[in-house]
């Protein structure tokens, strides 16, 4: 009786343990897959807290299927045909726990006390899935590193096999250095190689200079307007494009099928002239502070000691000559529109020259460094004039201004061309104005210049001509506010009285404008830096397909 007892006892024991081995190959056969890269972080995240908390039958076993692996990857788009996801997840890691595919690693947290029940339940029926349950039965483990079986090599079923071989098929894609959409992207163009042998396929990040031109000129060829930020990841073909979204192997095949032999429009060098309106796009601030500068710049130009003094002796002859105040008027707004003609011509004449030296890359950049060096000499001595005339209160004591026998020489034209009949007025006030403008151009292109620079920077344009209708425009303002107040009887020694008071103020306004255009000449050199550094406006891609490449997602 103690025999057969001993015996029952063994027999349940050995039935207990063989139940205890049935069922932990049961638990241990369940598993929940983890699609990732080998540079995703939290992928090894999840993988290292796994195997601290893993507990054999309480917990199924994570399975890392890199997604660099081609079969892995098409393993992962047949699961999600099979489940009909309509929109795939764009980046990685992804989970597969029964049938619930997951790209938020929040809701994988989430979901820790239902890990077992869910994969016990229903399952996605495919070869590949039978060949991972008998893996992971034959191999317990908390964390498994597996690869799908390869398959039979794929077939571009949109393509004939021989245009398939035979053809050179071109793609642009823009992509950007950390953004997790572009990873998935990726993975579906290498998909797309191996379809298609004789694909081409040319990257640039948009984040560089390089992929903001390529980017620019997408714009202008299919006339749209792509939002910088969100645009990646980004496919274009010659005839379109697709943008904000993940596109499939599967979808370019169809799109290749369509696309002509012509030469893609990205493969043209990047022309000077793009990196220019690139350049003017980007520099918004710039382009603000421009305008102000050059606004500035004509003002101050124009109420400066050897303009301004030219003004008042115009003013000071016609009341001398007892011109009456529509005369005074007539002489005084063609003598102005005499100046502002002369200057928007000898401005116009040196924005080609200008324009002319954008082509030479190392003498534009030195112009500009030579006027920033210049600028900055001139507010030097602008402050030691305001500084000398504050002490001594004598303009003889200044040095930067017109000579004696300039200012003889305007004296002499100004009281030639005011004594005319009055039918020759006009053209004599327009001719004076001509005159009087050239002589000053000794003291007036101190600013005149560097201010043609910036308004220039960015070629001979309707903005550069605007710019330089606006520097002319303030130029002539104060001629036109002292021509209007003798006009309504102000006398002239009133206005030279009020110019002398104000020569100290004028010199300091002179000092900080020419601080500012040497700022302004200096950055604009700064910006040439790029066309140095490529001189035939070449921008190559990069790879961001090939094994070795450098680009993180």
């Amino acid at each position: 009786m103690r025999v057969l007892l001993f015996m029952s006892r063994k027999n349940y024991l050995s039935i207990f343990l063989l139940f205890f081995i049935f069922t932990s190959s049961l638990f241990a056969s369940s598993w929940i897959i983890l699609f990732g890269s080998k540079d995703c972080s939290d992928c090894e995240e999840v993988k290292t807290g796994w195997s601290e908390d893993f507990e054999l039958g309480s917990k199924p076993s994570l399975v890392f299927l890199e997604i660099e692996n081609l079969d892995n990857y098409r393993l992962l788009s047949k699961i999600e045909k099979q489940l009909r996801i309509e929109e795939p997840a764009a980046s990685f890691p992804v989970f597969l726990i029964g049938r619930h595919l997951l790209s938020d690693i929040d809701e994988f947290y989430g979901l820790e006390d239902q890990y077992q029940s869910l994969t016990e339940g229903a399952t996605i029926e495919l070869p590949e899935l039978q060949v991972l349950s008998e893996f992971v039965q034959n191999n317990p483990a908390p964390v498994l590193v597996w690869n799908a079986p390869p398959e039979t090599e794929e077939r571009a079923t949109a393509l004939s096999k021989d245009r398939a071989a035979e053809t050179n098929f071109h793609l642009l894609y823009f992509m950007q250095r950390g953004c997790r959409n572009c990873s998935r992207q990726r993975h579906e163009l290498l998909r797309l190689t191996k379809l298609l042998p004789n694909l081409q396929v040319d990257c640039y990040d948009i984040g560089t200079e390089a992929g903001q031109l390529m980017l620019q000129r997408a714009r202008q060829k299919f006339q749209t307007s792509l939002d910088d930020k969100n645009v990646t990841p980004m496919l274009a073909w010659q005839n379109g494009y697709i943008a904000h979204r993940t596109v499939t192997a599967e979808e370019l095949l169809d799109i290749m099928q369509e696309t002509s032999d012509d030469t893609p429009f990205w493969k043209e060098k990047i022309s000077l002239r793009e990196r220019r309106a690139l350049q003017a796009s980007q520099g918004q601030f710039l382009q603000r502070a421009t305008v102000t500068v050059i606004a500035m710049a004509g003002l101050i130009d124009g109420i400066n000691p050897c303009a301004f003094a030219t003004s008042i002796f115009l003013i000071s002859y016609l009341l001398y000559l007892k011109r009456q105040a529509r005369q005074i008027m007539l002489i005084g707004v063609c003598f102005c529109l005499g100046v502002f003609i002369s200057y928007l011509l000898f401005g116009l004449g040196f924005s080609f020259l200008i324009d002319f030296l954008e082509h030479l890359y190392w003498l534009k950049t030195a112009l500009y460094l030579l006027f920033a060096a210049l600028a900055a000499v001139f507010a030097i001595l602008h402050l030691r004039d305001a500084l000398r005339f504050r002490d001594s209160g004598k303009s003889s004591d200044m040095d930067m201004g017109l000579s004696l026998d300039t200012h003889r020489k305007i004296h002499t034209y100004i009281k030639r061309f005011t004594q005319v009949n009055s039918w020759l007025l006009i053209p004599a006030a327009l001719l004076l104005g001509a005159i009087v403008s050239s002589l000053e151009l000794a003291c007036t292109g101190q600013i005149y210049l560097p201010a043609l620079m910036a308004i220039n920077a960015t070629g001979v344009h309707w903005r550069a001509f605007y710019l330089l209708l606006l520097y002319n425009f303030f130029f002539v303002v104060p001629l036109l506010v002292v021509t209007a107040l003798a006009a309504y009887g102000v006398g002239a020694q009133r206005i030279a009285k009020w110019a002398k008071n104000n020569v100290f103020a004028t010199k300091i306004c002179m000092t900080i404008l020419f601080t500012c255009l040497t700022l302004l000449m200096a950055v604009m050199a700064w910006r040439e830096i790029p066309s140095l550094q490529e001189p035939h406006g070449v921008s190559s891609a990069i790879d961001c397909l090939g094994k070795n490449n450098d680009v993180q997602y």
